[in-house]
């Protein structure tokens, strides 16, 4: 380790996240923790509240592995505790606590610290990601098989960020682990993989490095996007890559493009990323949100934590619509910001940590008339005609039964606010209108997607 100053490591991993994080990310959960002690290998860092410490495990796993890395203190193992705990002087790993289990497991592991909660059987699938999960499971229930049809190797899934990749990637690896504990498997950031060739290069001995990774079983290859300016990386890679497909080693290839618009990658290599099985990750819709977040208030940390309502887990899946990390993050905020007030989760609550999460007026963007006038395009009818007409026809009734639902979820306004905004009906014939609209969206798989698909055009 290059310093034995826990303050001096500390000031390192922060001036590295300082340039990878937005300003206020880091305001919020960096500045506020100080380094404790430092006993070799594990630097033990105070954070100002539980709340902070779960964020920070798990909304910034990814960032403080790639400083650790680019710091080049890739064997320096991290613990957060809680202003109030006290830190162990050593890390003896006689207590037996879920997060000593975490530290420990993270000592042996060829992936990078804070993904533990990366397993398959945790990723929630949904319609934009079944592919890229079944072929996932596919690549480690037919590792070792000859009598597959299906060439899943090299694997290529690309998304937006955020949206499940490196997930899917780690689960990959600790599944195939699971069967086969003798593979060895490595995790290789692209960007992480050029710093250690800048390395490399500069003491004119490149063949060790490159040796390193062609010695694996799998390799998992993550972020390849970034590579359209490395001529020497890309080089370098090829080469890896030629020699593990030569010799049947499974490769995983993450990207947030498919292989064939990636800029500047040279053909032989676009040619390699696409031998195998390619398959996209899209945002998810508003089920698999809501089934994400259900599946996150299974974690340890929220299970003695109040229950959160229905409305407000539609609340957040109808606000974080970018990306799993988004989804999961705002729910955090949620959960702890109501323990830090004292008071049950509810909407209220949900609406300050929205605003204080992104920056925007819980209700910004989102008015009766806009919900209106998309649900009445949609279902080809005019906007008069489903604000006042009375009509028991069926395009003019279910139309606006749709409208009142969509009303009712998108901007929590009461059953007798919707209803004096459609030519002053009683509250109970909106109440009426929703339950009818949830009954058909089970029936009706075509109409739950036309009604997805509009509640996400608008929310």
């Amino acid at each position: 380790m290059s310093s034995e100053d826990p303050q001096a490591l500390w000031e390192t991993l922060r001036k590295g996240l300082s340039s990878r994080l937005p300003e206020r990310t880091f305001q919020d959960w960096i500045e506020p923790c100080r380094a404790l002690t430092f006993d070799g290998t594990m630097l033990w860092i105070q954070t100002p509240s539980t709340s902070a410490r779960v964020w920070i495990e798990q909304q910034l796993a990814e960032e403080f592995h790639d400083v650790l890395v680019q710091a080049g203190l890739h064997d320096l193992r991290l613990a957060f505790t809680v202003a109030g705990e006290v830190a162990p002087v050593k890390s003896s790993g006689k207590t037996k606590t879920a997060a000593n289990a975490q530290i420990a497991e993270s000592m042996d592991s060829p992936f990078p610290q804070g993904f533990h909660r990366y397993t398959l059987d945790r990723f929630v699938v949904g319609p934009s990601s079944q592919l890229a999960f079944a072929a996932a499971n596919a690549v480690v229930e037919n590792h070792g098989k000859s009598n597959t049809t299906l060439n899943m190797n090299p694997l290529f899934v690309y998304g937006a960020s955020g949206l499940g990749k490196t997930h899917l990637m780690i689960g990959i690896g600790k599944g195939l682990l699971a069967r086969h504990p003798g593979l060895k498997v490595a995790y290789l950031k692209v960007d992480n993989f050029f710093n250690e060739l800048t390395v490399a290069i500069k003491a004119k001995n490149t063949e060790p490095m490159r040796k390193k990774y062609q010695q694996n079983d799998v390799l998992l290859l993550d972020d390849v996007q970034t590579l359209g300016k490395m001529e020497r990386t890309q080089e370098e890679i090829f080469y890896i890559l030629e020699y593990l497909l030569q010799y049947g080693k499974q490769i995983v290839i993450t990207s947030d493009k498919p292989p064939q618009k990636l800029e500047g990658l040279h053909d032989r290599l676009i040619t390699r990323c696409k031998w195998g099985l390619t398959a996209d990750i899209q945002p998810p819709d508003f089920e698999t949100r809501v089934a994400i977040l259900n599946k996150k208030l299974e974690d340890e940390v929220f299970r003695d934590m109040p229950l959160v309502p229905e409305d407000v887990i539609t609340f957040i899946a109808h606000k974080a619509k970018g990306s799993v990390r988004d989804l999961e993050g705002l729910l955090t905020r949620v959960v702890f910001q109501s323990s830090f007030l004292g008071v049950p989760p509810s909407l209220e609550v949900a609406q300050q940590a929205y605003q204080g999460h992104s920056g925007q007026e819980a209700s910004s963007g989102v008015s009766l008339e806009r919900i209106c006038r998309m649900t009445a395009e949609t279902f080809n009818i005019s906007f008069n005609d489903l604000m006042k007409k009375k009509s028991r026809q069926l395009t003019i009734l279910l139309p606006r039964q749709v409208a009142m639902y969509l009303a009712r979820e998108l901007t929590g306004a009461s059953f007798s606010d919707i209803g004096r905004s459609f030519n002053n009906m009683h509250h109970s014939t909106v109440m009426n209108a929703i339950d009818s609209v949830k009954a058909r969206m089970h029936k009706n798989s075509d109409f739950h997607k036309v009604l997805h698909s509009l509640l996400n055009s608008i929310g």
